[in-house]
């Protein structure tokens, strides 16, 4: 084996160990212990987050922060790379905004010139359109890692009420139309709930005050096609009629399965079915279109939205006359 596949293979090695003695990787490699200690000198300078411990228990650990071994792509897997980070590029915020940027760069500095020149010739070509939001989601990562995790978190949580304390547990993270959402068990509630990633004003692990639940078998899938995996609730029936300028504004922003059947006039109806807990966030969506769309059933999403006008209706006053 030459230096550099060993180099290669003690990346792997320490990468699932992490913490080692000099001598047993020596041992396994079959080298000497001071040929050992300069391959691990080597990878320190190449940037492995490497520490050394003394003592007569000592040796050496790898922080949580660790690379990964060269991985050989072929030109059109890196386009491909590019291209599914071009489809995030007006999004205000992302999970590993800074990490992803940071590994794109190194990416982009070593690839050969002409695969950069299609690759920019990629950005000024495709767009994945998405309105521009100015809320700040600071907390992706943490609450993208406590979903992975089960950890529940306490929360200060913007709402209507104000800002109050929650306890959740997170199944996840999802974008619509520009926003973040998060669906979380609340242990105030006692249920799943929708929360905006955006109204989170503060973050930390709950501690043993809320032990977590075994949420495993709810997936962010779930959520979105409306099965919600045996939580207790039976689905309701969604139906939304629409103008000609709602049927295009719909088709080109809708994320729902579903249903939707065109009229002559370019009008057209949308028939599907969804879990009660989506019913405001659907309901806000809809109410959002205007004249453009008009929910049918259930009642209970038309009377919440004919609250939300008579609400405006009293804020804005009557209409002057003419």
């Amino acid at each position: 084996m030459n230096k550099t596949q060993r180099l290669i293979q003690l990346m792997m090695a320490v990468n699932e160990r992490m913490a080692f003695t000099t001598r047993e990787l020596a041992e396994e490699f079959g080298v000497s212990e001071r040929t050992m200690h300069r391959d691990l000198q080597e990878l320190s300078e190449m940037g492995m987050p490497l520490y050394t411990e003394f003592g007569p228990h000592g040796g050496y650990r790898l922080l949580k922060k660790r690379m990964l071994p060269p991985i050989l792509f072929t030109e059109q897997e890196a386009v491909a790379m590019f291209f599914a980070f071009q489809s995030l590029q007006f999004y205000g915020a992302l999970p590993f905004a800074a990490e992803s940027a940071s590994a794109l760069k190194k990416f982009y500095h070593y690839l050969p010139t002409d695969t950069r020149t299609r690759i920019d010739a990629l950005q000024d070509r495709v767009s994945f359109w998405t309105p521009s939001r100015t809320q700040s989601s600071p907390f992706l990562e943490q609450l993208l890692e406590a979903s992975i995790d089960g950890a529940a978190l306490r929360i200060a949580y913007s709402s209507k009420e104000g800002i109050t304390e929650r306890t959740i547990q997170p199944i996840g993270i999802y974008s619509f139309n520009g926003y973040w959402y998060v669906p979380a068990f609340c242990f105030q509630k006692d249920r799943m709930l929708l929360f905006r990633a955006d109204r989170i004003q503060s973050l930390e692990p709950a501690g043993e005050d809320h032990p977590a639940k075994d949420l495993k078998h709810l997936t962010i899938l779930d959520w979105l096609t409306n099965d919600q995996a045996g939580l207790p609730a039976e689905p309701l029936k969604l139906r939304v009629s629409f103008t000609p300028a709602g049927v295009r504004a719909f088709e080109r922003s809708n994320g729902m399965d579903g249903q939707l059947v065109l009229r002559d006039d370019g009008g057209g109806e949308f028939t599907t079915t969804m879990h009660p807990g989506n019913l405001k966030h659907f309901a806000q969506y809809f109410l959002s279109m205007g004249a453009d769309a008009r929910v049918e059933e259930p009642p209970e999403m038309v009377e919440w939205i004919r609250g939300q006008i008579a609400s405006m209706s009293i804020a804005y006053g009557p209409i002057p006359p003419s």
